[in-house]
């Protein structure tokens, strides 16, 4: 499974292309808001992928999960509450204003094994798991040697 930065990246391969991925994309500030990249663990088993994505302080409905064109797209867009009274016209008089809205977005390359129709996810504890199954004929297979 790769991550999409600027160009593709094995993360099953080069440590160091992973690292400096790791520190280039950390976090930036700009206008619209915070920007994070979550962190993700990936795991590979026989049966098929499992993805632990950490978004502390979301929930499952702050969070969109989509595959496109084998590609496999988190991104979310929090935006800040600005008071439970939304009747009122004026803004509020910020003395210090640290909070804003949190913009992330991950993109993943699905391995050529990886059965895009049998995806599913859960979300527990600030943690999104995605579970990904390999295709069945993609899967190894014992092959009995017979004696000759």
């Amino acid at each position: 499974m790769r991550y999409l930065v600027n160009r593709p990246s094995n993360l099953f391969g080069d440590f160091d292309k992973v690292l400096n991925n790791m520190f280039e994309n950390n976090q930036t500030l700009g206008e619209s808001g915070r920007r994070r990249n979550p962190t993700v663990d990936i795991r590979e088993s026989i049966e098929g992928y499992v993805l632990e994505v950490e978004l502390p302080g979301l929930s499952d409905k702050d969070v969109d999960l989509k595959i496109e064109d084998n590609k496999l797209l988190i991104s979310s867009i929090i935006e800040e509450s600005e008071g439970k009274d939304s009747d009122k016209t004026e803004k509020p008089n910020f003395l210090l204003k640290e909070r804003s809205s949190l913009v992330f977005s991950r993109n993943f390359i699905l391995p050529k094994d990886a059965n895009a129709e049998a995806v599913n996810a859960s979300f527990s504890n600030g943690v999104l798991t995605i579970n990904i199954e390999k295709s069945p004929e993609k899967q190894p297979r014992s092959i009995k040697i017979k004696a000759a």
